[in-house]
């Protein structure tokens, strides 16, 4: 039997996508998906989009580690708004001052703080090709998603999780959103299902976005998704690089110099409470 102890959390945001932190390096925590529903739970549990897991570094010039889990208990390659709620935790504990690195399954990210409200987290390059996202049927973007009474034209990016991004002449609403996020990014053509980005270009440096994430649902912002729509848009000829993505949560600012190149995201980040929570050791 296994000894029931307090695991300490810290709740943040970043663009009113919402985390648990839980400090994993110096204790056991390895959570099963029901145990990740029930935390999850805003009625029952904290409530969150994802769970955010610290672990110790696997090489000597990272800070950490970080697991990220999703609402549903699924996992997830890589969460850019995280990785700026990571980077705030970090710094206000002292353990970086400037730059730092962590790794993630999606490979290393740079963080970078110039304040709260300005936090860089830079993700490797994008990979633009179909396989990436798990469309192995396709050779190249755009796609056409076939459902039983729509099709739907997508472009792709993959920041180690994989988005889907539609153009579309205005944001869909949320009843819209969660009718067809629900449906694409489950869709039969995906290997691992995808986040849907829905893009409004307003000028040549700012557009709109709304996501359904991929585990989470309808998010507040999306940062890795704001990577994928901007950088596809850029990629396309639609806007230029710095761009500006504006999401129900908020705005983040996105920069990208082009093909193999990494994307950074600058957005702020805030904590919002601490506690603990009963754990098995």
């Amino acid at each position: 039997m296994r000894k029931r102890g307090r695991m300490p959390f810290t709740k943040l945001e970043a663009l009113g996508n919402d985390f648990v932190l839980v400090d994993g390096r110096d204790a056991t925590f390895d959570p099963e998906p029901d145990e990740i529903v029930a935390l999850a739970d805003r009625h029952r549990g904290i409530g969150f989009d994802q769970l955010l897991a610290l672990r110790a570094p696997g090489e000597a010039d990272s800070l950490c580690r970080v697991d990220v889990y999703n609402s549903d208990g699924s996992t997830a390659e890589q969460c850019g708004n995280g990785m700026r709620a990571v980077a705030l935790w970090l710094h206000r504990r002292g353990e970086f001052d400037r730059v730092t690195q962590v790794e993630t399954a999606a490979g290393h990210v740079t963080l970078n703080w110039h304040d709260a409200d300005a936090i860089t987290a830079t993700l490797p390059p994008p990979d633009f090709t179909p396989a990436a996202c798990g469309l192995t049927h396709h050779d190249q973007f755009p796609v056409d998603l076939r459902t039983d009474d729509e099709t739907f034209n997508a472009h792709g990016a993959a920041l180690g999780n994989p988005h889907l991004v539609l153009t579309c002449r205005q944001p869909p609403g949320d009843e819209e959103l969660h009718r067809i996020g629900t449906i694409l990014s489950r869709h039969p053509d995906l290997a691992n299902g995808a986040n849907i980005g829905f893009a409004f270009v307003e000028d040549r440096h700012r557009i709109k976005l709304r996501v359904y994430e991929r585990g989470a649902g309808p998010t507040h912002a999306c940062g890795s998704g704001a990577c994928a729509a901007a950088t596809v848009l850029i990629r396309t000829g639609r806007v230029q690089s710095p761009v500006e993505v504006v999401q129900p949560g908020g705005t983040l600012v996105i920069d990208w110099s082009g093909e193999g190149e990494p994307v950074a995201m600058t957005g702020p980040a805030r904590k919002v409470f601490e506690g603990v929570i009963p754990w098995a050791k």
